[in-house]
């Protein structure tokens, strides 16, 4: 009886629901039935103003931006409804007949972007007076579009045409406006200016934007105005368009490719530098596979582009279903590289095998599409497949995402184990914490890039009536959902593929410890500094690991691989050029022999004892300096003795000897770094960065991606979230990498005093910056944080340098002081001053740059979205 009760009570239920469901659905359908029309009638007596303003100044890719500002009498029917909820589709149906005219269907714009939504506030008649009969709204509706790509670019009530020579502008005014008031038409088109305007122009503004004024009452002017831009932005417009994409796609796997032949030449110099251990043959052996591996990943993923942009795969075109039909190699190509990467990772069986099932899932659906049903171009259309079908896509994307994670993680997993970079518990990757972990980095991924599709669709679609879910809207929602699903491996992979060069880093990384651990035991002369493929493989560590990922010109890659040859010669040209300035390079004042051949961690503790005396009776002649007796003269010259004592040196054969004129014990002292060996030196120079770099991570950071037109970019970008945590990890990654090259070529830098050796880093990271930032100039593109971001890494390598130079001297620091207490004993008076105000005037340098970051990002990166 309980059971009838229970049952009878949710059919009551259910069916109250049903009922009022239906009975809401009728009264919106019939009262938005009843008011179907844009009544253009009742649009006569409203005035219209449209400007259009294209923005080429310091840009990569031009910005058009619109503006159309209405006034609309109440006394037109929609007029009231502008005045409800933008969520309302009585609001969508009024605001569509101002902004696109008279469509009952679904309607989407990818390429127009709002910055805001439509600003309704009451307004007073156009004459001027207020009515007592008559109330009025003035509506102000703005969009945004980039010039980013050949063909049609609609934004607000215009269309811009790009051509390879030119751009042609033409006023598109809906069809409920075209017996409007018009009085004012304004076109800015940037320089250079316009080349023709049709018809002629009423006025010219002193900025260069041609206004016309109407005579007419009614009508809007069918304005065209034709420019032909400079070629950087005509350029950067058709970097999607054969043949100039596939420039830009061949030049992606140029970096990689330069990378693996550099990597090759160091292979090929280490067998005549000593006979390897164990340790080093496993890391020299992890280093060349993985050359190889990064380039079959790099060719595999990077080529297939290649293809892509040859066939026009990218370009802007009205059969957008067409471009479904590349989507689906990605899969394969996911699981290529993804079998790539577990080969090198050499995995237990059980994860061989997760990782063959996880193959399988990708590359099945892709080779035997009629198996599961799978036709791309129909996938993406409101006529949609079946379930099965939708469910084998989701597997395949999950599947290809998922392997490249799985032997990535495999792969970081065995180079750090192997090269003694990490010390796990367990010597066997533990196969359900490797499972859970890539399980959720998936769902992370998964739920970022299902809410970005979202709300894109909401921004492309904003204007759409939502009223029949099911089908109209509704099945436009789900074809672009299936879309979006069917474009997120292709998307994801630039999210993984971008990170590999941090796996390179720990492979060479990995080889330098072991060769610095088996030099270290053979003798004490070798922990000295790098040398000879030591300092090839520190040099090559630069642009791979430490030197900023600087960008491109003209929005194309091609020429994107010479940066990593220009930062590998800037740091290897300072180096030359500074090498005899060093002090282990001074000669020693009898023998004439370097100072290095004589200097080694073994000279620790004497030479610190020495550096006392030094300091000790240094300050006792500044006290001694104002005494004019004898006893004072006395005492003077008995230090100046013990002083020049202190001097005294023994050459390499142990014959008496004396430190170069110009070099002091305390700077012979510093030479050596805080630690034994040049690898523990840059370890302990790499941790000393993290703390510092945090601030300057962030603020690079927020410029990129969380400020002005770059957090559009983020939150439309499909990966957009996760990659900002992403990118902040990989600039602490970076600055750590620059630390550790401080550490390690300690005694290969100038200066005597670590912020001097910072410097000489500092100055190899912005050569190449410096380079990029003319010529944008000269193209006049944005330079965004360029400035920025070498001032920053010179302060965080000068303060890395203090650091260093305090813990050289870190035995005489007294109990319950900190590291700080030690500056006066390291630098002096003197010399403390310079320093400080040397950091002050960095610091005050970077709060300068800071205040004058542009709002200069791009366009959001293009997504394939359905275009009904």
């Amino acid at each position: 009886m309980a059971w009838c009760l229970r049952g009878l009570f949710a059919v009551l239920l259910v069916g109250l629901l049903s009922g009022s469901v239906v009975t809401e659905a009728y009264a919106v359908v019939s009262s938005t039935t009843s008011d179907d029309s844009c009544d253009a009638r009742g649009l006569l007596t409203a005035t219209v103003a449209a400007q259009l303003r294209i923005d080429h100044e310091d840009r990569t890719y031009a910005k058009a931006s619109a503006t159309m500002t209405l006034t609309v009498p109440m006394s037109w029917k929609p007029a009231a409804h502008l005045l409800l909820s933008t969520g309302s589709d009585r609001y969508r149906r009024a605001m569509r007949c101002l902004a696109r005219g008279d469509h009952d269907g679904v309607e989407t714009r990818w390429e127009e972007w709002r910055a805001k939504d439509p600003a309704v506030t009451p307004a007073t008649a156009p004459s001027g007076q207020e009515s007592s009969r008559k109330r009025w709204l003035e509506v102000r509706l703005s969009a945004h579009a980039w010039v980013a790509q050949r063909g049609t670019v609609r934004v607000g009530p215009w269309t811009v045409e790009v051509s390879k020579a030119r751009w042609d502008v033409r006023l598109a005014p809906p069809e409920s406006l075209n017996q409007a008031r018009w009085h004012e038409v304004t076109v800015d088109p940037g320089r250079p200016g316009a080349r023709s305007a049709a018809p002629r122009a009423t006025t010219k503004e002193d900025g260069g934007a041609l206004v016309w004024r109407p005579t007419r009452a009614h009508g809007a002017p069918s304005v065209e105005v034709r420019i032909e831009p400079a070629w950087p932005r005509s350029f950067s417009a058709l970097d999607d368009s054969p043949p100039y994409a596939v420039y830009s796609a061949v030049g992606g796997p140029l970096w990689p490719i330069a990378v693996v032949v550099a990597v090759w030449c160091a292979l090929i110099v280490l067998p005549r530098h000593g006979v390897p251990d164990p340790v080093e043959s496993k890391a020299v052996s992890n280093l060349r596979n993985w050359s190889l591996t990064l380039l079959g990943v790099a060719l595999t993923v990077q080529g297939r582009d290649v293809y892509l942009a040859a066939v026009g795969a990218f370009e802007n075109t009205p059969d957008w279903a067409r471009s479904a039909a590349y989507a689906p190699y990605a899969w394969l190509t996911s699981a290529v590289a993804g079998a790539l990467l577990l080969r090198f990772a050499r995995p237990p069986r059980a994860v061989a095998l997760l990782g063959a099932v996880l193959g399988v899932g990708a590359a099945v659906p892709v080779l035997l599409p009629g198996v599961v049903g799978l036709d791309p171009e129909r996938f993406v259309q409101p006529s949609g497949p079946g379930y099965l079908t939708v469910g084998v896509v989701w597997g395949a994307a999950v599947c290809s995402f998922a392997l490249p994670l799985l032997g990535g993680a495999l792969a970081v997993r065995r180079v750090a184990v192997d090269g003694g970079l990490w010390r796990p518990r367990h010597q066997r990757p533990r196969t359900w914490l490797l499972m859970a972990g890539v399980g959720a980095v998936v769902a992370i991924i998964g739920i970022c890039y299902a809410a970005t599709a979202e709300r894109d669709w909401n921004r492309a679609s904003w204007l759409s009536p939502r009223l029949d879910p099911t089908g109209g809207y509704g099945a436009w929602h789900q074809a672009e959902l299936r879309s979006s699903l069917l474009w997120f491996t292709e998307t994801s992979q630039w999210w993984w593929f971008g990170m590999w060069w941090v796996l390179s880093g720990l492979a060479i990384l990995a080889v330098l410890r072991s060769r610095a651990v088996r030099a270290a035991r053979a003798t004490t002369l070798a922990r000295r500094g790098p040398k000879a493929v030591d300092r090839l493989l520190l040099l090559l560590l630069f642009p791979v690991m430490a030197a900023m990922d600087i960008g491109v010109y003209t929005g194309s890659e091609v020429v994107a691989w010479s940066w990593f040859f220009l930062n590998f010669f800037a740091l290897a040209g300072i180096l030359r050029l500074t090498g005899r300035r060093v002090v282990p390079a001074r000669p020693l004042s009898v023998s004439g022999e370097p100072l290095a051949t004589t200097l080694s961690a073994t000279h620790r503790a004497r030479l610190l004892d020495r550096a006392r005396r030094y300091r000790e009776l240094h300050a006792g002649l500044r006290g001694a300096a104002s005494g004019q007796t004898d006893e004072g003269a006395a005492a003077r010259r008995d230090m100046e003795t013990r002083l020049r004592r202190l001097h005294r040196w023994r050459a390499s054969t142990g014959s008496p000897d004396r430190l170069p004129r110009d070099v002091s014990v305390v700077d012979a002292a510093l030479a050596l770094g805080p630690c034994d060996t040049w690898w523990e030196n840059g370890v302990r120079a790499a941790r000393f960065t993290q703390p510092v770099a945090l601030a300057f991570s962030g603020v690079l950071v927020w410029d990129k991606q969380l400020r002005g037109d770059a957090l559009t970019n983020t939150l439309y970008d499909r990966l957009g979230l996760p990659d900002v945590v992403t990118q902040f990890v990989l600039w602490q990654v970076g600055y750590a990498a620059a630390g550790f090259l401080l550490g390690a070529l300690w005694q290969e830098l100038p200066g005597r005093r670590g912020p001097a050796k910072a410097l000489a880093l500092a100055a190899a990271y912005a050569m190449p910056i410096g380079l990029f930032a003319l010529g944008n100039w000269s193209l006049g593109e944005e330079q965004t944080a360029l400035a920025f971001a070498a001032a920053s890494m010179l302060l965080i390598l000068t303060l890395t340098g203090v650091r260093m130079d305090l813990e050289t001297f870190r035995s005489e620091l007294l109990p319950g002081r900190g590291s700080l207490s030690l500056l006066p004993v390291v630098y002096q008076t003197r010399y403390l001053s310079i320093q400080f105000a040397w950091v002050l005037a960095q610091a005050a340098a970077i709060a300068t740059i800071a205040q004058f970051f542009a709002d200069n990002g791009g366009p959001p990166w293009a997504f394939p979205g359905v275009s009904p």
